[in-house]
């Protein structure tokens, strides 16, 4: 991924890149909207050896607290 931001950066062309990495390139123009073809489902996974740990627990309340903003930021 990191080459294919320098490549665009040096005037390359155009690339797809995650909006949570292009999106803080300052130097790039996003010019087209979202490719239906390159979207995923994003899941979070723990062991279950973990899962009722105190951190892992916290994190998971956090990103269901604030699934509507974190989805902008992964989205775009």
């Amino acid at each position: 991924m990191l080459g294919l931001v320098y490549a665009l950066k040096s005037g390359i062309g155009l690339g797809a890149l995650p909006t949570a990495i292009a999106d803080d390139q300052q130097d790039l123009v996003r010019v087209l909207g979202p490719i239906p073809e390159l979207a995923r489902s994003w899941r979070v996974l723990t062991t279950a050896d973990l899962r009722n740990t105190p951190r892992i627990s916290a994190f998971f309340d956090f990103v269901a607290a604030e699934r509507d903003a974190l989805r902008t930021i992964l989205t775009g």
